[in-house]
């Protein structure tokens, strides 16, 4: 067996990691664009709501680069960062949005699930494949 096909399981971890940071970009970059096309909002739930979708576009980016960069090379740092900063975020998420039914459940629930995945599937990697830098 050669060394690429012990690396199995990081790749997929990191792709999923990717596909839950395009989804949360592509959702923050249309809302934001959405929420400026008048201008800057006057009121403060507009202003508010425009800022949740620019976190999220960095969220996304941040979440891109950290798979792209560490989770893809099975880094211990990389798990830690996607695992615990995207957790925290999609938790929040289900408990003040989903749950209340603030957003389509559907809908809400596809990046958390999307988290679910990759956590396990990183985990997965981390205790049957050598460790990155």
């Amino acid at each position: 067996m050669n060394y690429m096909q012990h690396r199995r399981w990081a790749p997929a971890a990191a792709a999923l990691y990717v596909l839950w940071g395009l989804l949360h970009l592509g959702l923050g970059i249309s809302m934001a664009v959405d929420g400026l096309s008048g201008g800057i909002p006057d009121d403060e739930l507009a202003a508010e709501s425009l800022m949740f979708f620019v976190c999220a576009t960095v969220l996304g980016a941040l979440a891109i680069a950290i798979a792209i960069a560490m989770n893809r090379v099975n880094s211990r740092l990389g798990y830690w960062l996607n695992l615990t900063v995207l957790g925290v975020i999609d938790v929040a998420f289900v408990v003040v949005l989903v749950v209340p039914r603030h957003v389509d459940p559907v809908g809400g629930l596809s990046g958390p699930v999307v988290w679910l995945l990759a956590a396990a599937t990183a985990t997965v990697a981390l205790r049957r494949e050598p460790v990155g830098p």
